[in-house]
């Protein structure tokens, strides 16, 4: 496993298989494979003011879906929920497109992570290694 980190954000590890494109404000990871399906973006965002994780987590989900059209499989919930981390999920399909959308904060930074694939396969596992394995610096 391959690790990448943003000094004071948060750090990941991710396979060996995979690459990283950064943005000013989000990182993409993706895999070289031949068959590789989609590509997993994350944006982050601070808060001025601390907010409630569970309610910032989830507004953001409820926000994000309600701007796009998203036939929502998935409702919004909240899937992890410790001292120091909350994630949300939810889960769709925009354009024929799988989409997979998480909300991860702890009540001043927040992550944005988007997932969308032409089809659901074995790199969602993949994908779910690398937000399982995040942790704030």
């Amino acid at each position: 496993m391959k690790e990448y980190e943003i000094d004071g954000w948060f750090r990941l590890t991710y396979p060996e298989h995979y690459e990283y494109s950064e943005e000013e404000d989000y990182v993409s990871f993706y895999s070289t494979e031949a068959d590789a399906q989609g590509t997993l973006q994350i944006s982050i965002y601070e808060s001025e003011d601390s907010q409630e994780p569970k309610q910032s987590a989830m507004s953001e989900l409820n926000t994000f879906l309600g701007e796009f059209p998203i036939d929502v499989k998935i409702a919004p919930s909240i899937t992890i929920e410790t001292s120091d981390m909350t994630l949300a999920y939810a889960s769709g399909i925009e354009d024929g497109m799988h989409l997979d959308v998480w909300s991860l904060t702890d009540g001043k930074r927040l992550l944005f992570l988007t997932y969308v694939a032409d089809q659901v396969t074995d790199e969602k596992m993949e994908i779910e290694s690398i937000i399982d394995s995040i942790e704030w610096t």
